[in-house]
Parts: structure tokens; sequence; C-alpha cells
């Protein structure tokens, strides 16, 4: 009897208080990730693995871990009470490859400026055309959507749609916001990937900052002039490095 009570108890305090749940995140080959992001959708903690593909994060029973990492599949897990005492193994797929459109290698610029416009201009030309053509772009990411905001659909709607059982629950145990909070991350980091892999490393360090620094720079800027999203969506890479010249001089005296 005292045995169970002890069980019963120790069960009690482990759904209650965050613990330390650790893991290890491989691909299908089994061969270990590292730098996937694991993100705790009800207490917004975050962590990464390391080179082997670990990590450790504080959770509480129930709590949802998500995984998420670029070119890989997004990927979440429940955690229970075995997994405080055992360590726990996550499988990410790896995502389908965009069809490939018309092969583009990045733009690097020469110094001169008008032979870097008509480069740009090629760019964004091609752009246009795969857009007319009907090339299909990228496969949209597998999200669940978010309850709309306020903001978004009016006080009115806004009351009806919490009419709904799991959307009000979701914006009163606040898992609405955390949603929305990490898909703005998502395509935050998708962006700067993107701008980097067109323009190249070898323009930002002309532009006088350092490689470790980029990602910082062009977050600084998305912040600062958030339309550099819009002109992303329609791969308008020329107006995107326009607005990065006006945001340097920001960055560099912050």
């Amino acid at each position: 009897m005292i045995r169970i009570f002890l069980l019963l108890v120790l069960s009690f305090s482990t759904s209650l208080f965050s613990q330390k749940v650790s893991g290890t995140v491989t691909d299908e080959d089994q061969n270990p990730i590292p730098a996937v992001l694991v993100f705790n959708m009800r207490t917004e903690q975050k962590a990464y693995t390391n080179l082997n593909g670990e990590f450790t994060i504080d959770a509480s029973q129930n709590n949802e871990l998500r995984f998420i990492r670029q070119g890989f599949e997004r990927s979440s897990k429940i955690v229970n009470s075995q997994d405080f005492y055992t360590p726990f193994s996550i499988t990410i797929i790896r995502s389908v490859q965009d069809i490939e459109e018309v092969k583009v290698a990045a733009v690097r610029l020469t110094g001169d400026l008008n032979q870097d416009a008509r480069n740009l201009t090629k760019f964004d030309k091609v752009a246009n055309l795969q857009r007319e053509v009907g090339v299909p772009g990228p496969p949209e990411k597998p999200r669940e959507t978010p309850p709309p905001t306020v903001e978004q659909v009016g006080v009115l709607k806004f009351v009806r749609s919490n009419l709904n059982f799991f959307t009000l629950y979701k914006n009163v145990s606040g898992d609405a916001r955390r949603m929305r909070q990490l898909y703005k991350y998502e395509d935050l980091q998708d962006n700067v990937e993107w701008i980097r892999g067109k323009v190249g490393d070898e323009y930002f360090t002309k532009m006088e900052i350092s490689q470790d620094k980029i990602p910082e720079f062009l977050q600084f800027s998305i912040g600062v002039k958030p339309e550099i999203n819009k002109y992303i969506k329609a791969r308008n890479l020329s107006k995107i490095l326009f607005i990065l010249e006006e945001t340097l001089p920001q960055y560099l005296k912050r």
C-alpha cells in the first residue's frame, strides 16, 4: 500500500512540476542531426541539439515538444511520465525537395554598380518569367492554422470563433499565441537563409559584416523594414538589396 501511495505521489508531482527530459534527433537513416530547434509549446522554452543530435530541455508531463530544422519536416512529441527517466529518440523526415525551376546562381557583386544592377535585373526577370509560365513554387509548410486574432477578423467574428471549444482552449491556454510566435520565428529563419543563398556571404563581408553576424544583420533589417518579407515572396532580389543598403548604417551605428 505504501509503495502504491509513493508511486501515485511521484506520478502526481511529475505531472505538475517541470523536469529535464533528454533525447536524440536523427534522420531516416538514424544519423544524428545537429542544430535542431526543440521548442516547448507550453513554456516557450527552446533548446538545440548538439553535434550528436542530443538535447535536454525543461518540460512537464503532457507538454508538446516540437522539432524544427531547415530542410526537414516538422515533428512533435507529447511528453509522458516515462520520458523523465529514459531518453527518447525522435526521427525527422527530410522535406521533399523543391522542384528545380531554373537554376540561378547566387548573385555576386562586382563593384561596378551598373553591372550589378544588370545582374539583379536579370535575376528578377527570371523570377517573373517563372511566375508567368506557372512554374510551381515551393510547397506550403504543413502547419496547423492558429485561431484568428481580433485584429484579423474583428470583435464579432473573434467572439463567434471562440464558440468552438478547441479554439477557445487554444486562446485561453496561450497555445494560439505560442503557435503564431513559432511560425513567425520559422518564417524569419527561412527568409534569412533565402537571402544568404541568393546573394552569398561575400556580399555581406564587403559591407564590413563578419560572417557570424550576417544572420543578426538580416534579422535586424527585416525588423526595421518588414516590407522585405513582401519582396522575398515576390523574389524581388534587387529591391531587397537596395533596402539592405539603407539599413546597413543603422545596424553599424547601434
